[in-house]
């Protein structure tokens, strides 16, 4: 197994964001795009339209999700819980709002 190999994970799988204005929330592997995961969190990345990410920028849970019949409803019911143990402070912009 080479180490671009190791990161990569199924269609199904939930991730956690290590990096971009994202880490530390919860999103569910999509699709694959060549070397790249297309992730959905069903609120502001819709199943429809889901965000492109460097698998090395995730961190694998052991958690799944059947893909299909998904609906952003049913994503969000079981991220939301997820995402908000895992809030991360606000940076000093948004607590000033």
């Amino acid at each position: 197994m080479t180490p671009m190999q190791r990161n990569i994970c199924e269609p199904g799988t939930i991730v956690l964001a290590k990096a971009g204005r994202e880490a530390g929330m919860y999103f569910l592997v999509t699709a694959l795009d060549g070397a790249e995961l297309l992730l959905a969190d069903g609120n502001r990345r819709k199943i429809e339209n889901p965000k492109r990410k460097n698998p090395a920028h995730v961190q694998a849970t052991k958690q799944t999700l059947s893909l299909e019949g998904l609906t952003d409803k049913a994503l969000r019911a079981v991220l939301n819980p997820m995402n908000e143990k895992a809030k991360r402070p606000l940076s000093k912009q948004n607590q000033i709002r």
